[in-house]
């Protein structure tokens, strides 16, 4: 717009010389890559950016803001979300489909993704994967060998003993 601006006014007072000359400034200024931006933007799924499976408000449009006219990301953003049981890139794709915009599954954390970075350490371990959807087999997706089908887990007992239990469990992995 202010490009717009300056060529109006300056196309009624300048000869054909100096406005090439304007129009090169202007096109150095427009190749110029943009300065990437200092922060990004991590966004809750649920009630934040979608109801179910509908965009709440101004989602959509809010996120498309976030790229510039040719679909180049200008501000980095990743999604949060406690939910899982699918893969990063199934959630990817149907938030792009929900939201309009192109969603990679690199900007898509949910509560297990943490677990990819465990693989190395226990490939060969059993793990029990509970949860809504597929938790087995994301786990396995991920890279870990032994992994529970388990579609419900219960605990019986008192909750203190299990948790007393989990510790020595966990203390004993770390040796």
């Amino acid at each position: 717009m202010i490009h717009l601006q300056l060529l109006r006014k300056s196309s009624q007072t300048r000869s054909r010389k100096q406005l090439s000359q304007l129009f090169s400034k202007i096109s150095q200024i427009s190749s110029q890559p943009s300065k990437p931006p200092s922060f990004g933007i991590a966004f809750d799924i649920d009630g934040v950016v979608l109801r179910g499976n509908t965009p709440i408000g101004g989602a959509s449009r809010a996120l498309r803001r976030l790229y510039d006219g040719s679909g180049v990301l200008k501000v980095p953003f990743v999604f949060l979300t406690n939910g899982g049981g699918i893969r990063e890139s199934k959630r990817a794709a149907e938030l792009s489909e929900l939201l309009g915009v192109k969603i990679s599954p690199s900007q898509v954390l949910q509560g297990h993704s943490p677990f990819k970075q465990l693989v190395n350490r226990f490939e060969n371990e059993l793990i029990v994967a509970v949860g809504k959807g597929e938790p087995a087999v994301v786990m396995s997706e991920y890279g870990f060998k032994y992994v529970s089908k388990y579609t419900s887990c219960y605990v019986i007992g008192d909750a203190n003993c299990f948790a007393k239990d989990a510790d020595k469990i966990l203390d004993r992995s770390s040796d």
